[in-house]
């Protein structure tokens, strides 16, 4: 794995690029973003910038320029990262609420009872959330119940401004230049302070230590390289994918594929 000024390569050498960003709401001061490149031709991951945590501008709206400068930091490699006709860029945050809930503030609300388990309330969690919880026990804070709501309304309120980047798969089932829901939790071997699985930790970069956002934004970027790159990463797990007939409309959360 080589990083910044390792190997001399530029990202015009890049065959797909993998953005993360670790989401932290709309005041917050510890948002954290990292960029990773990969080479078909040598399998290698080339590190291109992890960010110092930054807070977004209140002067100006946020857009990919600005989740891209304090990670790359200078003006060609901002532009060479742009161009990259394979980029994804992974957000570890709810891209979509509950359909209930829409209904619910629509004025359509239908009589729900109690449910018997949280994660069966429709109002605060989504069809590929409880599948999540089915496959591995792993329950995720609710964007409608929990703080995850500012994160998510910064996140959703972003994506028009993300230089034409594809929501996959809720509006387009696949795209080159892509934006997706990634879940960096899946990837460590506890909670959220532990260290990514083996398999995954032998990729991230040396500067960055398991329990901080600048860790999360690393792993958000490796699921979003893998999907870039058509998952021909050789050294990266697999990344699950939506089901078949699974339903779209509130996304999907894009994780590696346990071994």
């Amino acid at each position: 794995i080589a990083r910044r000024g390792d190997t001399g390569m530029t990202m015009e050498h890049m065959d797909a690029i993998g953005i993360g960003w670790d989401v932290r709401g709309w005041q917050g001061n510890a948002q954290a973003v990292a960029v990773v490149g990969w080479q078909s031709r040598t399998q290698q991951l080339h590190w291109l910038g992890v960010s110092p945590l930054f807070r977004l501008s209140s002067r100006v709206a946020p857009d990919l320029d600005a989740l891209l400068r304090p990670a790359l930091q200078d003006e060609m490699a901002l532009m060479q990262a742009l161009a990259c006709p394979r980029l994804a860029l992974g957000i570890d945050a709810p891209l979509a609420f509950p359909r209930a809930l829409g209904e619910l503030l629509a004025g359509r609300g239908v009589e729900c009872a109690v449910p018997q388990r949280e994660i069966d309330n429709p109002y605060a969690y989504r069809d590929c959330e409880r599948w999540l919880h089915q496959q591995y026990g792993k329950k995720p804070l609710s964007a409608t119940f929990d703080r995850l709501g500012n994160n998510a309304t910064l996140a959703l309120s972003m994506l028009p401004r993300l230089g034409g980047l594809q929501l996959v798969p809720r509006l387009a089932p696949h795209a080159e230049r892509a934006v997706l829901e990634v879940y960096p939790a899946l990837a460590k071997v506890a909670g959220k302070a532990s260290p990514a699985r083996e398999e995954v930790a032998a990729s991230l970069p040396a500067d960055v230590v398991a329990g901080t956002d600048r860790y999360d934004a690393a792993l958000c970027a490796l699921m979003a390289l893998q999907y870039a790159a058509g998952g021909a990463v050789t050294s990266l797990p697999d990344l699950v994918s939506v089901p078949p007939d699974f339903p779209l409309d509130e996304g999907w959360v894009y994780h590696f594929a346990r071994p």
